[in-house]
């Protein structure tokens, strides 16, 4: 799936403690959440990835979350089956570069 070439500069991830490596790789992904808004409604919208490892993602948001909170995902892509449709935790969320969107970290859960 990844290529040499698709592995991010070494001096990004140099000083992180990470169990994997990472590889660069733009996707888009359907995001499922919670409406925190109507607890009783799932909302759902676009993201894409920044980066894979094999633990998770990084991805760019329009919405913000609070760590801990459970998302699910689609990609739209074809990948192998078991990293198609997933549910995941958020480890982190930050503003981004881009106006109105926020990065965040996510694990896979198996």
């Amino acid at each position: 799936m990844a290529r040499d070439n698709d592995r991010l500069p070494k001096e990004q991830v140099s000083n992180e403690r990470r169990r994997f490596p990472r590889f660069a790789k733009e996707l888009h992904v359907k995001m499922f959440a919670h409406d925190p808004n109507e607890p009783s409604k799932i909302a759902n919208f676009s993201a894409r990835t920044l980066d894979f490892s094999h633990g998770g993602f990084r991805l760019e948001s329009p919405r913000r979350f609070t760590a801990g909170s459970v998302v699910g995902f689609v990609f739209d892509h074809d990948l192998p089956k078991h990293i198609v449709s997933k549910v995941g935790e958020v480890r982190w969320c930050n503003p981004s570069k881009n106006e109105g969107c926020f990065e965040l970290g996510m694990a896979v859960f198996p």
